[in-house]
């Protein structure tokens, strides 16, 4: 499967149809992503060999779309992508992993709803005064109201406050 990078879509791809469930992605993910999940391979592999170890992997892992996942529930997963078992994993693995969670298992679902509820607190919608209450209490980060708000009214197409889904279409979820 080749992705239409516009769209979103799978396409067919003529040299692949076979549908093995160890090496089927169906959707890739955003550019951005795959940057930072290279250089966080990159961090572990120092030595520009092309493989990360098993405790390397899982720390990744861990930080992209395995979030809240134990040890036992990340080998499953690797397990599951991986044919055979082994010690070294390329690039090419870990994004493949990545993006199995991501889109076949509901990792960008549950990381989504994770973010959302960080914000929303009686309404749930996401307003100015929310956003500033994460800040405040997660980042210490100085933001105007002005950007705060000029932010929202774009991603909820000029509401004074974001739906879950307006969060998403804004961080490129959906």
């Amino acid at each position: 499967m080749k992705l239409d990078k516009k769209k979103q879509q799978p396409q067919q791809n003529p040299k692949n149809n076979t549908k093995s469930s160890k090496q089927q992605v169906i959707q890739k993910l955003p550019d951005d992503m795959e940057s930072e999940i290279r250089d966080c391979f990159n961090f572990y592999d120092p030595q520009k060999s092309g493989y990360i170890n098993r405790q390397n992997l899982r720390s990744i892992l861990g930080n992209f779309a395995f979030i809240n996942k134990t040890v036992k529930d990340i080998e499953e997963e690797i397990h599951d992508v991986v044919d055979e078992q082994r010690d070294s994993f390329s690039l090419k693995d870990v994004i493949n992993l990545i993006q199995r969670r991501w889109f076949e298992n509901k990792g960008r679902d549950e990381e989504i709803d994770e973010i959302y509820e960080l914000f929303v607190k009686k309404d749930r919608k996401i307003g100015l005064s929310e956003i500033k209450n994460v800040f405040a209490q997660y980042l210490d980060l100085q933001i105007s109201d002005s950007d705060i708000l000029e932010f929202i009214q774009d991603a909820s197409k000029g509401k004074d406050a974001m739906t879950k889904d307006d969060l998403a279409s804004k961080m490129n979820y959906i």
